[in-house]
């Protein structure tokens, strides 16, 4: 009678034992996902929502072509399942150092993909990174292209919201001068750039003469700077030009309030609509300026005329008294 029990019990064990390891085995091992910037890891972060932990590498105030890498660098490479990056070993030189240290990670490229900033773009990168993420993951590969479908649709939604804002304030076709960088992004929103120019760095003098003139010779309401690319050169143009300066982000994070890809085309667009707001203002005030000066101008010349005459007709008056 205590064998049969016995027996029982230990084929209950056994069961249990099998259910567990079953149980754990079903479950999705986590991956973990390096992303060079944090636009590839935004769209990442909305491509794969679950078992996946998703980081980046370059802080986003940085331009990619300058960092300097960090130990912890070394840590996130080494623990990476899979590396996306831009794919552009100018950009991103720095790279290929750190994938040494796990030279059997899996890596996707978004190369010659173009910008990211208009939203054409952006989805570009999305559908490139789905579809790669979805043979590296083929447990999760409808996931992903579900996410995908749904994430591409938030951005065109956010594209036309942008378009109808550029539009109702009256900023289509204004002219503006900006970092090159950001030129696509303007002219997608119907801004009319007459002038573009490249990383400040690598300015000539005749370059930044160039621009100057181009700044001084036409209306322009705003000089636009690439935050990462450097803003000091921006603010002299805007300075001696008077339009106003106004600093974009291309990276997500950089600034306050641009935490996601959206958020940053948002926040620019907000920032862009400002500075025309202000430029339009103070060129009010000029003009305002200018018609002061004219009746000012008009008035005394007028009292120039009158004085001019009761002077005349005094010394007539004076000869003529004489004469008598």
């Amino acid at each position: 009678m205590q064998n049969k029990y016995k027996d029982k019990f230990i084929m209950f064990t056994i069961i249990l034992l099998l259910v567990i390891v079953l149980s754990l085995s079903s479950q999705a091992k986590e991956v973990n996902i390096i992303c060079t910037n944090t636009a590839l890891e935004d769209f990442t972060s909305n491509l794969v929502t679950e078992n996946a932990t998703i980081e980046y590498i370059m802080p986003p105030g940085v331009c990619p072509a300058f960092y300097d890498t960090k130990p912890g660098d070394i840590d996130k490479v080494l623990s990476a399942d899979i590396i996306i990056s831009l794919g552009s070993t100018k950009m991103e030189s720095w790279l290929s150092n750190l994938i040494t240290y796990n030279p059997d990670v899996d890596i996707i490229e978004c190369k010659d993909l173009g910008e990211w900033n208009i939203p054409s773009g952006a989805k570009t990168y999305v559908q490139c990174i789905s579809n790669k993420l979805s043979i590296l993951l083929p447990d999760i590969n409808s996931s992903i292209q579900a996410h995908a479908d749904i994430y591409m649709e938030q951005i065109d939604e956010k594209a036309e919201e942008l378009k109808e804002i550029i539009e109702n304030n009256g900023a289509l076709g204004k002219e503006v001068i900006c970092m090159q960088w950001q030129e696509d992004f303007l002219e997608w929103l119907g801004l009319n750039v007459v002038y573009s120019y490249g990383p400040p760095q690598g300015l000539s003098t005749q370059d930044e003469i160039d621009i100057i003139n181009a700044a001084s010779t036409n209306k322009i309401y705003a000089i636009i700077d690439n935050l990462q690319s450097g803003t000091d050169f921006g603010a002299r143009v805007a300075s001696e030009s008077g339009a106003s300066h106004v600093i974009f982000s291309n990276f997500p994070g950089a600034i306050p309030g641009t935490d996601t890809y959206l958020d940053m085309i948002s926040y620019n667009t907000e920032q862009l609509l400002n500075g025309i707001s202000t430029s339009e203002y103070k060129q009010g005030d000029i003009v305002e300026l200018e018609e002061e000066i004219t009746n000012l101008e008009l008035q005394r010349n007028v009292s120039l005329i009158f004085t001019s005459i009761f002077i005349i007709l005094t010394l007539i008056l004076f000869v003529m008294y004489k004469k008598k």
